[in-house]
């Protein structure tokens, strides 16, 4: 029986492998600058990229989920970041369930076996439908302690569908889900109690409703005397991670922690009063090319990895550097003075 389990496994990974290699995803921009993903029959490359890799599925997931943050796979982060995560492997077609004109990518994270896995619904023109996520509902109830997740037997499928979708339209996620990969389903037919009883289940599955155009963030969030004049240095279409004033953290997840100012001490000036850090998956071009729109006057250093900005607004001094994170996106770090400096 052991045997046989091991061979069944071994057949379906070959299976994925070959479904991998045997289709091309490529990606194209609709006139309204959303993303849409297709598979096509041209030939796949040599090594094909993980789904979590293309730049074109993290644009279609930011189009559809935006910037809200959930406690699924990780505590209270982008829940687009916790998908591509799920994504870490090579795609994969499930197609059991799935009608006509419609096609379902699926990956898995590599790390832990496919304990956390997607699944990207699409229509017939490449848009997505629907995306199902195998999570633990993930937290962290203190500094003091690690991540704490749902035992394997009451793991969650989260299906994110767009406003006015119906739940039957998710369906061959649900079936998805249910399938299990080699290493899980291994463990789920071993032949000890205590592993078998450990496994993995779908015990719950939970309908979340996407708002992509909803804002992230507001000022609210920001220090109370954050320079007005300096707010559209800030883009809305990005995750706010952190933001303090006059060497101190407020915001939640960061709150308290210290804001250090070391560099403008080496470079001859008192410590910046306000500090912002962005995370977008907006590309580093595209972030550089706002800035270049928004900080006009500024002085601005780039090459392809890294950007600094410096330049005045409403009688005080800012600084912004960002960073190509690659599959990460792009960080933003805001930087600004009371006065001119």
């Amino acid at each position: 029986m052991l045997n046989l389990t091991r061979s069944l496994a071994a057949l379906l990974a070959l299976t994925c492998s070959l479904d991998a290699a045997a289709l091309s995803l490529h990606s194209e921009k609709r006139a309204d600058g959303s993303t849409v993903l297709l598979l096509t029959d041209a030939p796949a490359p040599a090594r094909p990229p993980q789904l979590n890799e293309d730049p074109a599925v993290r644009a279609a997931l930011v189009d559809f989920i935006g910037y809200a943050t959930g406690s699924f796979t990780n505590d209270n982060t982008l829940i687009v970041t916790q998908v591509l995560e799920a994504l870490d492997s090579e795609f994969t077609t499930f197609t059991e369930g799935v009608p006509a004109g419609r096609k379902m990518l699926t990956a898995m994270d590599d790390g832990n076996h496919g304990d956390e896995r997607a699944a990207l619904l699409l229509d017939d023109k490449g848009q997505l439908l629907a995306v199902g996520l195998v999570n633990g509902h993930c937290t962290v109830k203190s500094r003091e302690e690690s991540l704490s997740c749902n035992p394997g037997p009451e793991t969650v499928l989260t299906v994110f569908q767009a406003k006015d979708a119906k739940k039957s339209d998710a369906e061959p996620i649900i079936a998805w889900s249910k399938e299990l990969p080699p290493m899980v389903a291994y463990w789920a037919e071993s032949e000890d109690p205590e592993t078998r009883a450990k496994a993995q289940k779908i015990a719950t599955v939970e309908y979340i409703t996407t708002a992509p155009k909803k804002d992230s963030w507001n000022a609210a969030q920001l220090p109370a005397d954050f320079p007005q004049a300096m707010l559209g240095l800030l883009p809305r279409n990005s995750h706010l991670v952190g933001a303090g004033v006059d060497g101190v953290f407020t915001t939640p997840g960061l709150k308290g922690a210290p804001i250090y100012g070391d560099y403008d001490e080496m470079a001859g000036r008192p410590r910046h009063d306000f500090e912002v850090l962005l995370q977008t998956y907006t590309p580093f071009p595209e972030v550089v090319k706002f800035y270049q729109q928004q900080a006009k006057g500024a002085e601005l250093r780039a090459n392809d990895e890294k950007a600094l900005i410096e330049g005045v607004a409403g009688g005080g001094t800012y600084q912004i550097e960002i960073k190509d994170k690659e599959e990460e996106g792009t960080s933003i770090t805001f930087s600004g003075w009371r006065k001119e400096v």
